[in-house]
């Protein structure tokens, strides 16, 4: 560990559907029915399957900022809610829990996550999962879409990103450092 570690902060947001993870990079995937779905196609053209959007490149953001000068919650209600909300991601009542605030090393990187409840307006912004350390693939874990996900409680897969960043797991490729006009 240095003198001066990089301080950066990672907003692990959350709502009822699971931790949010931002993603960029659309790519329109052509469905390849099979023989008998081409065939019952030809009755009823609304059985094929339709074209999805696929996303390249998962990652979470994070904040550089300098805790000598600024508390993490004054940084976070600062400069980092602002910029979220400037990219269509809504807050409902954004009280941010001091214990869910882990700092972990990763590296000569002190990561500071925190837990924040939110809503996206914008749901191309965002997928419900979490990156698979070993193969580095967006693993969904959208409590909606999975059969009986709704009696899962989001906190779940909000602790398996906490834990991914504790074991450094999650790295620096995976958070995307973003510029929230914080003190540095």
């Amino acid at each position: 560990m240095s003198d001066d570690p990089k301080h950066v902060i990672i907003p692990i947001f959350y709502n009822h559907r699971g931790a949010i993870i931002f993603r960029e990079g659309p790519v329109k995937v052509k469905p390849k029915p099979s023989t008998m779905q081409s065939i019952v196609g030809l009755i009823n053209p609304k059985s094929l399957p339709k074209e999805e959007t696929v996303y390249k490149d998962h990652f979470y953001y994070g904040f550089q900022f300098n805790p000598r000068k600024q508390k993490l919650i004054d940084a976070l209600m600062g400069g980092i809610f602002d910029f979220f909300h400037s990219r269509g991601v809504s807050f409902n009542y954004p009280g941010v829990n001091q214990e869910s605030i882990s700092e972990n090393w990763v590296g000569q990187t002190r990561y500071h996550a925190v837990m924040v409840m939110a809503d996206v307006r914008n749901p191309f912004l965002c997928g419900y999962g979490y990156l698979d350390p070993s193969t580095k693939v967006f693993i969904e874990d959208d409590n909606e879409k999975k059969p009986r996900g709704k009696l899962k409680p989001p906190t779940l897969s909000v602790a398996t990103v906490k834990e991914m960043i504790r074991k450094g797991e999650i790295e620096s490729s995976d958070v995307r450092l973003a510029s929230a006009g914080l003190i540095q």
